[in-house]
């Protein structure tokens, strides 16, 4: 799996797009630019380890220091009919600028679960 990352990554700053923690090293703790990443980031893709594109980014939530925490996507149900949202937390993804992606297989994402409506709402 994180070779197919690492790939992505490549790619991704190949094409000029650059980590997130990086970029906010400079004004960390600063609330415009998180709230200028935090916009940038909504509805840019989510992609699996295996390279595809799983969904788009309809949230981030961050900790105490400005990192992501948590990213929160819409996704295709599985036949295709309707969209899901699912919960991806720290550890299992990478924000880069412009893109997300999670360090599982598109076929393990699939698999989790699907938000509820009062978990929605936190």
């Amino acid at each position: 799996m994180g070779g197919s990352l690492a790939k992505i990554a490549v790619l991704l700053l190949a094409l000029g797009v650059g980590p997130v923690c990086q970029a906010q090293a400079a004004g960390a703790g600063d609330d415009q630019d998180t709230a200028g990443l935090h916009a940038e980031m909504l509805g840019a893709p989510v992609y699996a380890a295996d390279g595809v594109l799983i969904g788009q980014v309809s949230d981030i939530s961050y900790d105490e220091d400005d990192q992501p925490k948590r990213v929160r996507m819409t996704s295709d149900k599985v036949l295709g009919l309707g969209a899901r949202t699912l919960e991806i937390p720290a550890g299992l993804f990478t924000v880069l600028r412009g893109a997300v992606v999670v360090d599982l297989p598109a076929e393990a994402v699939q698999t989790l679960p699907e938000l509820t409506e009062q978990e929605d709402e936190r």
